[in-house]
């Protein structure tokens, strides 16, 4: 069985008018094999001149004839790899085994041999023109010549837009322990240090519950700079800690605020703010509800505050990527619903204080929506 819904790619692909769709990014790989990757890559991408590029091709109607194609050679040996990693629902798999040439371009070259195995080297195919490197396109094209390809980049997003009951339990356990390893992080603070600091502690306390942190943006008040730096947290001042982990590819959004001893009052004000544009969201989403409703009404939220010339509003999708569908803007026609994971961000910047936000993640449910890592949302005052 197929980790993600058949059905529902080969609508996507009726509908692009597609018959094959080859996957070559790290995150679609990864979500169509259903969790699979290669370890050796998974924070890596070049190899000697080239980069590693596995490819999942799917016809369309036809899963039974899903293939991979990998690299199977010394240090790069997925055969090894699946017996510990796997298994994987595809059957149908092929490996390169002899590196003549740069990685991508033979892989894309032994991908092109079992499209015309398959009768449809003639086939209008799908492709992730911004994951797929040019040598590996100008291989497809030279060994493929009657083929049509088209950009799938975008179907490929909507087939992940809603999340499965796995995929939701992966985003709620990387987002709960990154709310445990921020405050812990902000909980063991100590006046004078700086936020560089900070960020290697709160990798330390992401590292020891099993995820990997991507970034930290810790920027501490009245600057607004967030990039970790030598400035000092010194009694009195805030700290915005701003991170993004990863578990298994998954990743968790996540922003907090703390101060080193009593916060400012003016920074607990425009904190309630956040909080207040936080409820007004959460609570209006639900299943049927426009995108561009939700960003008009977090827009509607910040501007209420007295601040609200300060304020700002983001929500995202989130997922194996960050932003990625649902989009929320003025102009979003799409609507939520149940299994869509999102980003909340709700901030202000004052030049007395510097930069309070809160950034929570939500996914939709059948009756509204349920919080991802809720934990540690309050202000967390260190004591001195």
């Amino acid at each position: 069985m197929a980790p993600f819904d058949l059905e529902k790619l080969d609508r996507l692909m009726a509908e692009a008018g597609l018959d094959l769709v080859l996957a070559t990014s790290r995150h679609n790989v990864r979500y169509l094999t259903g969790g699979y990757f290669l370890p050796t890559f998974k924070r890596l991408e070049a190899i000697g001149l080239s980069q590693y590029m596995p490819v999942v091709g799917i016809p369309r109607g036809r899963p039974d004839q899903a293939f991979y194609v990998g690299v199977s050679v010394p240090d790069v040996d997925e055969v090894q790899a699946l017996e510990v990693f796997g298994p994987m629902w595809v059957e149908n798999r092929h490996w390169v085994h002899e590196l003549r040439g740069r990685v991508a371009g033979v892989v894309a070259e032994a991908a092109a041999g079992v499209v015309r195995k398959l009768g449809l080297a003639g086939a209008r195919i799908g492709i992730e023109r911004p994951f797929l490197p040019v040598e590996a396109f100008d291989v497809l094209r030279r060994e493929l010549p009657e083929a049509a390809f088209a950009d799938a980049t975008d179907l490929l997003a909507r087939l992940r837009a809603v999340k499965t009951a796995r995929e939701v339990d992966l985003l709620r356990q990387v987002h709960e322990r990154a709310a445990e390893a921020i405050h812990a992080t902000l909980k063991a603070a100590r006046p004078g240090e700086t936020s560089r600091q900070v960020e290697v502690r709160l990798e330390l306390e992401m590292t020891n519950r099993g995820i990997h942190r991507i970034f930290t943006f810790a920027g501490i008040g009245p600057s607004y700079n967030r990039f970790p730096s030598d400035r000092t947290w010194d009694p009195g001042r805030i700290i915005n800690v701003d991170t993004v982990a990863e578990l298994e590819g998954y990743l968790s959004d996540l922003s907090r605020m703390a101060s080193m001893g009593e916060p400012p009052v003016l920074a607990l004000e425009l904190f309630e703010g956040c909080l207040q544009v936080q409820r007004r969201v959460r609570d209006a989403i639900g299943p049927g509800v426009a995108c561009r409703e939700v960003h008009r009404l977090g827009w509607e939220a910040i501007r209420a505050n007295r601040w609200g010339e300060l304020g700002n509003f983001i929500a995202h999708g989130l997922g194996l990527v960050s932003n990625e569908l649902p989009v929320f803007n003025a102009e979003a026609d799409g609507q939520l619903e149940p299994g869509m994971v999102i980003s909340i961000e709700a901030e202000y910047r004052h030049p007395e204080v510097g930069h309070v936000k809160l950034e929570d993640t939500v996914v939709v449910t059948p009756t509204g929506c349920e919080g991802l890592g809720d934990f540690g949302r309050e202000w967390c005052t260190v004591a001195l």
